[in-house]
């Protein structure tokens, strides 16, 4: 509806609009490059809405989105692209209640996030129904602890690839160790050029079985070392 609205500064006049029936706000910011304050969305009621796709794509100047705290996002299946490219977003505490077990396609949601250090609040998300994750962090430079997706169920996730590509900051991949990734078939990519990993053992018992597509899945990793092969064969 805005899309490429460059030089869009002041929805405050949005603030009162009914979106109750909206199911599909794909876009709706896009390229907004000057948008810094989303407070006026804080009331909208978004509770049908299944597409929340490239919603905030490119908002480059957005560093705030506590505004979207109470937001009902649980009828949301495509969240890809939500936030790509949200370069001075680092804290997405405001998510931390959103309930995104409906969620199939999580594709590129913060890519290009490169302040995004602190993932906690998306430690207790349901992400059970996904089965797109590729890109999901893709050069998120600030990154260094997953932990918080530890316990994620990513039972049925098929592509995989470039998650974590160019997360040049990230050393420990450990809390992926009991992934179930077994319905995976794409993997290229999935470490590209994490200069900083130097250990994958943890990773040793993957059943990537069901994978087709392995290529760079660790190139540029320049910080492995002394790896024996793992169980897989993937490198």
């Amino acid at each position: 509806m805005f899309y490429k609205c460059k030089l869009l500064l002041d929805i405050s006049s949005l603030k009162n609009w009914n979106v109750s029936n909206g199911n599909n706000f794909s876009n709706m910011f896009s390229h907004c490059f000057s948008l810094r304050n989303i407070s006026s969305l804080e009331k909208w009621d978004v509770s049908n809405c299944k597409d929340f796709s490239y919603m905030f794509y490119g908002c480059n100047k957005l560093k705030y989105i506590s505004s979207l705290e109470n937001w009902n996002v649980s009828n949301g299946n495509n969240f890809s692209y939500m936030f790509y490219s949200c370069s001075s977003l680092s804290d997405i505490f405001s998510l931390e209640k959103w309930d995104v077990s409906e969620g199939n396609n999580f594709s590129s949601m913060f890519y290009f996030c490169y302040s995004l250090i602190d993932i906690k609040p998306l430690e207790k998300w349901n992400v059970s129904n996904g089965n797109n994750f590729s890109s999901m962090f893709y050069r998120c430079d600030s990154l260094k602890d997953i932990k918080p997706l530890e316990k994620w169920n990513v039972s049925n996730g098929k592509d995989f690839s470039s998650m974590f590509s160019e997360c040049d900051s990230l050393k420990d991949v450990k809390p992926l160790e009991k992934w179930d990734v077994s319905n995976g078939n794409n993997f290229s990519r999935m470490f590209y050029f994490c200069s900083s990993l130097s250990d994958v053992k943890p990773l040793e018992k993957w059943d990537v079985s069901n994978g087709k597509y392995f290529s760079d899945m660790f190139y540029g990793c320049v910080s492995l070392k002394n790896n024996k092969p793992l169980k897989n064969g993937i490198i």
